[in-house]
């Protein structure tokens, strides 16, 4: 199995979407023992830490040098989808990157994104009333566009997209077709598969110490204990969290998800 040369790191980016099994899926690649992904999810690199340049970019896929030469080398940054700037520059420095892209439903997408920015931007507003005060909430929902961006800057050849609602129907179907996509052995089985993993907490002082380089607090957090009672104190106390009184929604999402249809030649009627 022939790599790129070291230069040439990462083999594969996951881009995104928010809010649609990321976190599962670096959990899954950092099993595969034919696989290195940093320990750090969400680098951030061609969006916040560009001006650092490409040797701190290396510099996160150094161990897989150290360990084993042949490994296939990765990352997950869901952010990276819908910033063009950020796909240019993948391209720009990585033409031969294969890139992954998880769709999710728009709505159910919507309102994770609200659960999780409860504790931050939206705090003490409904969904309804995020959804209509902060215009991110639908931007990012709208996936067909940021999909086209990709196909036209990468080249559908060198992208998978992949369904969320696949993750927990199908798991072992899709994080096989990730590993053949990837070049590794596709017949793999991560302990982890059937696992729902989401391990964001504190959004927002997150960010800020994505911003100044010190994510590694944040994953100390996230690895501990406490997570799950943080995320639980702060999103219990989200309004309006039956999602069956979202369906009104849907129809702002209906020519979005019929582009969807069109670029992947797929019916996606049970999203509308």
């Amino acid at each position: 199995m022939k790599k790129n040369s070291p230069i040439e790191k990462p083999h594969f980016i996951c881009i995104g979407s928010q809010r649609a099994g990321t976190t599962w899926l670096h959990e899954c690649l950092s099993e595969h023992p034919d696989v290195f992904v940093p320990e750090q999810k969400e680098l951030h690199f061609f969006n916040t830490h560009y001006e650092k340049g490409l040797e701190y970019y290396q510099s996160h896929f150094l161990e897989a040098d150290e360990n084993n030469k042949n490994l296939v080398v990765g990352e997950v940054t869901p952010n990276y989808y819908h910033d063009k700037t950020a796909l240019l520059r993948i391209k720009e420095h990585y033409p031969n990157v294969k890139i992954i892209f998880i769709l999710r439903e728009p709505v159910s997408r919507a309102f994770s994104h609200y659960q999780l920015s409860s504790m931050g931007p939206f705090q003490g507003l409904s969904f309804k009333d995020a959804y209509q005060q902060f215009n991110v909430i639908k931007y990012l929902s709208n996936q067909s566009q940021h999909l086209q961006n990709v196909f036209e800057i990468f080249g559908n050849k060198h992208v998978l997209v992949k369904f969320y609602d696949d993750i927990s129907k199908q798991p072992e179907n899709f994080v096989s077709s990730v590993y053949k996509f990837i070049d590794v052995n596709a017949d793999f089985v991560p302990e982890k598969i059937n696992q729902r993993i989401n391990r964001i907490v504190l959004p927002d002082l997150q960010d800020k110490l994505n911003r100044l380089g010190l994510s590694f607090i944040i994953e100390l957090v996230k690895k501990s204990p406490f997570s799950e009672l943080i995320k639980k104190k702060f999103q219990g106390n989200t309004k309006t969290n039956n999602k069956n009184d979202l369906a009104e929604y849907k129809k702002d999402f209906t020519q979005d998800i019929e582009k969807l249809e069109s670029l992947l030649d797929v019916n996606l009627e049970h999203w509308k």
